[in-house]
């Protein structure tokens, strides 16, 4: 494969000097400018065209390199190259740039002359450098000319500069690939379907093809995934590899998977990227940018720590990136984003590939082949996207900066009027709503009107922030103007897919939010930025389901595995004789969840469909059952809570000990209590959604399209949080346990038909004696067995 980098990459890595700034770090935002750039260009004459794509090859230390970029503009006499126009757009005034912003910006121009004068023969060249403040949109221009030779000792001093950095690239790549060749599977042998698993990652990467594969409990998903991704990027079928997950959980368990490897012998770069809320130092916290040590000069520190950093670690942890960015007085960051440049393995949380406003601009503004996708836990991508498409805004936020500002001696009249614009706004929109006595209402339409405004005020308030930098009520202003910035950028996205939700607060106010029904086109969308992908998960059935759900219904192969484990280890009990109205089962409910219990010593942990209905069985068992001992979750329990539940479920119990969960929960996918430490679960209920007009809105929305607009909107969903919760039990080859689903809805086609391969052994049971005797039975086989 070629290596590509761009020009501005190119110039910036090289020449970039000086301090972070808010301004210009993390390459998470996309450039503004746009706009002024197509403006300023609709203005050129004839003879000067826009946009011309611009590419060198070249050999850097044995590999084909080829740098690209696009002139802005590019002036013609008699179809020669005259001048490279060069357009940059910034708040401060064209005075007031750093030395090493011009710098920069003269230094693109030049690479741009460089080609031009190379392809077309030339001696010299014009450059014309078009500077717009955007605070008032004031144009500064100059002009310099390049000689060929000038603008040729220029460009080969970068790539000078550069080659140092790729020969040290090659040389870890080299260790790389030799270390790859030599690594053997780091077990002394596959489990049951693994090496067929690994296998057929390692075909969808070599392929260019995206695979779904749902992997039950125990296939060893991760090492199956990330040790035949390594293999092909040790044979140079794929360039970089990004582990994308869902929880922190799921990251440590890929830090922990590529650490064997590297105790086998692997020599790879890897890093797990941490949210800036998360890693940045509590020392930078309410620091100006010219206050904070490690923004201050930290382009000038940067390349040495990275050669530090890339020498001597391999599985880049949060506390490596913290450590070394305190050596250097870095931002940790930025200095992580950085890192992940020249890493081989990133792994990272979904959002970096899939949220517009957090997507990762550096790797994913347009599509590299070279790039593999896994993506563990897949099953959680359908319900996040939709969150990261929905965003709301209220007229509540509105009059809560108005109210603060008006606490100043003199509040800023421009933004107080800006806000009032927007508050009229809001009005209009409610007032028929309070005329025909409508709470809330979904409606087809985008509010045009109201997000361009929202556009405007957002446009005006980065100027104006420009212009006061100081203004005392800056945070608070700020928070405003991120939610309605997501809010204009999600809209950006508006179609049939999505829909707007009004409806008034209980303290009058209007609430606007903009959600998204049907998210596969857009996460099909950030799919194809990469070459190949891989989506697991122990519960991704019905497939097609998801394959649609992904917005891979033409492209993608399906893959199901069988149970690696022993099916006869897990007894899997349907209760035909229990209705789903809770209320009045209340009673046989508690006996059922009695009756599994009482059959043998353990832990155990009971499911139910809402914590409304969790207290109410609580209280009934506690008043039945005083003495066994009960754990309960609570709503938003902090990690360390969850902890110390968890630590209830001790290994070789004295005692029972029974749990009790939210289906959906925390505690209903992403724990691992292996061995003794968990002997059945009950889940009550088949676990639908809560209903609301949004997911009734979502239903309707797949009936419209031919489809069975219920089992999409809350059959489907609900019984992935079923499968989730039933894969506690099982863990290892060595796990025994009882799954009981008390409703009787299980026992019907209309759910029966879904299950995975591995529940073909549920077993239906018709009354309470019957589950007595199932379970006696169960465990007196297994004890006879151990």
């Amino acid at each position: 494969m070629s290596t590509s980098i761009g020009v501005r990459k190119l110039v910036e890595f090289i020449l970039k000097k000086g301090n972070l700034t808010s301004d210009t770090n993390s390459q998470n935002t996309a450039l503004d400018g746009i706009s002024i750039h197509q403006r300023l260009q609709k203005k050129f004459s004839n003879d000067t065209k826009s946009e011309i794509a611009l590419k060198k090859e070249l050999d850097i230390d044995g590999e084909t390199w080829i740098i690209h970029g696009r002139a802005d503009g590019i002036k013609y006499i008699d179809d020669r190259p005259q001048q490279v126009i060069e357009i940059k757009t910034s708040s401060p005034e064209f005075s007031e740039l750093a030395p090493n912003t011009l710098e920069l910006y003269w230094a693109q121009a030049k690479i741009y002359a460089h080609i031009i004068m190379e392809q077309e023969q030339l001696s010299e060249l014009s450059l014309k450098l078009i500077y717009v403040q955007t605070t008032d949109n004031t144009i500064s221009e100059e002009t310099q000319v390049i000689s060929q030779t000038d603008a040729q000792n220029f460009f080969d001093n970068i790539i000078a500069e550069f080659t140092n950095w790729i020969k040290l690239q090659h040389q870890l790549q080299k260790e790389r690939d030799h270390s790859i060749n030599e690594l053997d599977f780091p077990f002394s042998s596959y489990r049951k379907n693994q090496h067929e698993f690994a296998a057929a990652v390692y075909k969808t990467i070599a392929l260019n093809k995206k695979l779904l594969v749902e992997a039950p409990t125990g296939t060893g998903k991760t090492i199956s995934t990330i040790f035949p991704a390594v293999k092909a990027l040790g044979t140079k079928k794929c360039q970089k590899i990004f582990y994308l997950t869902a929880k922190q959980s799921t990251r440590k368990v890929a830090e922990e998977t590529l650490q064997l490897l590297v105790k086998h012998g692997l020599s790879i770069t890897a890093i797990t990227l941490t949210s800036k809320e998360q890693i940045t130092f509590p020392e930078e916290l309410d620091l100006a940018d010219d206050e904070n040590p490690y923004y201050l000069g930290y382009y000038d520190r940067l390349r040495p720590a990275l050669i530090d950093i890339l020498t001597n670690e391999k599985v880049i942890t949060r506390k490596i990136v913290e450590t070394y960015a305190k050596k250097h007085m870095l931002d940790p960051f930025e200095f992580s984003l950085d890192i992940s440049n020249s890493c081989d393995i990133v792994i990272c949380d979904y959002n970096y590939l899939f949220d517009p406003l957090v997507k990762l601009q550096r790797f994913f503004t347009e599509r590299n082949y070279g790039y593999t996708f896994l993506l563990d836990e897949a099953h959680n991508l359908v319900s996040r996207s939709r969150d990261m498409y929905t965003k709301e805004i209220s007229s509540q936020q509105i009059k809560d900066l108005l109210n603060k500002l008006q606490t100043l001696p003199h509040p800023p009249k421009k933004i107080v009027d800006k806000l009032n614009t927007l508050l009229n706004d809001f009005d209009l929109i409610k007032e028929p709503l309070v005329n025909y006595q409508q709470a809330d209402v979904i409606i087809e339409e985008k509010l045009a009107s109201l997000t361009k405004k929202l556009m405007y005020f957002c446009d005006f308030t980065t100027d104006w922030l420009a212009e006061n930098p100081h203004f005392s009520l800056k945070d608070d202003l700020l928070e405003f103007f991120f939610a309605a910035y997501a809010f204009v950028k999600i809209s950006d996205y508006y179609n049939d897919r999505f829909r707007t939700h009004l409806f008034i607060t209980e303290n009058s106010e209007l609430l606007i939010r903009v959600f998204c029904l049907d998210s596969s086109e857009l996460i099909a969308n950030s799919l194809n930025l990469g070459g190949s992908t891989v989506l697991f998960s122990a519960t991704l059935s019905p497939l097609n389901y998801y394959q649609e759900m992904f917005g891979l219904i033409d492209n993608s192969l399906l893959y199901q595995l069988s149970s690696p484990f022993d099916e006869s280890n897990l007894n899997l009990l349907i209760t035909s004789y229990i209705p789903v109205t809770y209320q009045q089962s209340l009673g046989k409910i508690i006996d059922a969840i009695h009756t599994m219990i009482a059959t043998k010593q353990g832990n155990y942990l009971i499911f139910l469909p809402s914590y409304t209905f969790l207290k109410q069985v609580v209280v009934a068992f506690n008043q039945a059952y005083p003495h066994i001992d009960t754990v309960i979750q609570e709503n938003d329990m902090t990690r360390e809570q969850q902890e110390d539940f968890l630590n209830y479920f001790v290994e070789n119990p004295t005692k029972i000990l029974v749990g009790f969960a939210v289906l959906g929960g925390s505690f209903s996918e992403g724990i691992d209590l292996k061995g003794n430490r968990l002997s059945g679960v009950v889940i009550v209920s088949v676990g639908l959604p809560k209903l609301s007009k949004e997911t009734n809105e979502l239903q309707s929305y797949f009936n419209n399209k031919q489809k069975d607009g219920f089992q999409y909107a809350y059959q489907l969903p609900g019984l992935n949080n079923i499968f989730q919760a039933a894969g506690r039990v099982i863990r290892s080859s060595t796990d025994v346990g009882v799954v009981l689903l008390i409703d009787n809805r299980f026992a019907t086609s209309r759910y029966a038909k879904f299950f995975p391969p591995h529940w073909k052994y549920a077993q239906i049971i018709h009354n309470q004696y019957e589950l007595e005797q199932n379970l006696s039975t169960f465990w007196n086989n297994k004890n006879k067995d151990s």
